[in-house]
């Protein structure tokens, strides 16, 4: 049975999972892409790696490597 813990996490991971592969298909580091969105870098890789604790962020990340 999955918890509400388990499935966040496994909601976290595929949005994670995501932005990477984005950001490889696009030749893109963290740090131009958050040049792009005039973002700090750390605010970008936490976005990244903990999108439930920024999701308005999170939601320019999939913009911009849509």
């Amino acid at each position: 049975m999955a918890t509400a813990k388990s499935q966040t996490k496994h909601l976290q991971g595929n949005f994670t999972l995501w932005a990477k592969t984005r950001l490889l298909r696009k030749k893109l580091s963290v740090t131009k892409l958050a040049s792009q969105l005039e973002l700090a870098r750390n605010t970008v890789s936490i976005a990244i790696n903990h999108p439930t604790m920024m999701p308005a962020v999170q939601k320019r990340i999939r913009e911009a490597l849509a």
